[in-house]
Order: C-alpha cells, then structure tokens, then sequence
C-alpha cells in the first residue's frame, strides 16, 4: 500500500475529532451572565454595586461559585492590598431558570487600598455551576475608586 492512502483516513479522522471538539464548546450549553449595571465611580465610604441577570438554561448556577478578578490601570497593588480575585458562593435559587442578583463591594473593605491616589481598576466576572460549567467572562467597564 502506498504511503499517501494513509493521510486520507488520518485527514478524515482529523476533520471529525476538530468537528466534535468545537461542537461541545458552544456556549449555548452554558448558563449565561450578563451584566445589567455597575456604578463607574465609587467615592470614599461608599460601594461598587452590579447588578447581574443570569440564565440557568445550560446548567444551573444555584449553589456555585461566583468569581470577580480585579486588573489595576494605574497603579501596583499595596503589599497589604486584598486579593484581586474574590470568590463568591452562590445561593440556591430553588430551581429559578432565570433572575438577577447584586454583587457588592465596600470602598472600605475591598476597595481602598490607602494610597492618596485614585485608582482605576476593570472587574472580570463569570460563574460556574456545582459541576463546573462556566459562564461567559463578562468585563466591566473602567471604575474609577476615589481616594481622599
């Protein structure tokens, strides 16, 4: 047997393995999370409240996790800073297929990291489900935490 009917089967074998890989990566399997609002300015003593819609159509997102990653624009973090990475369990919402929920953090606890300057800051967000399905990552736009 020639050495190029080989390629034929290995190409065809190929072909079907990248088809079903990215079938399962559609990410209309997944729950979904969109970020409905978000305050772009947070003053001294006060909060950055989102406000979250989610839809548990591709697994459900009661009892998961919920993960916020914090990127600085304009500054290094302090070496006593709090994480830039927060997880959040999620409650139950006894078998909702769809809803919105608040995530909020304290200028005080989370976000003033004493400098006396304003820092400008991106939040990631995304969820996953108790069996690991994950949401889309969804960006914030640019925050501004105001710092006396």
């Amino acid at each position: 047997m020639k050495p190029g009917y080989f390629l034929i089967p290995a190409f065809l074998i190929l072909v079907a393995l990248v088809y079903i890989g990215c079938s399962k990566s559609s990410t209309s399997k997944h729950p979904k999370l969109t970020l409905e609002s978000i305050n772009t300015t947070v003053q001294p003593n006060d909060s950055m409240v989102a406000m979250f819609k989610f839809d548990n159509s591709g697994g459900s997102l009661s009892n998961g996790t919920f993960v916020s990653i914090r990127t600085r624009l304009n500054q290094a973090p302090p070496a006593d800073s709090t994480p830039d990475t927060l997880y959040t369990q999620i409650p139950d919402f006894n078998g909702a297929s769809k809803g919105e929920f608040r995530y909020v953090l304290d200028w005080v606890d989370n976000l003033s990291e004493g400098a006396h300057q304003n820092d400008t800051v991106i939040f990631k967000f995304f969820a996953f489900t108790p069996d690991s399905a994950y949401t889309d990552t969804v960006t914030s736009p640019k925050i501004v935490i105001v710092n006396p």
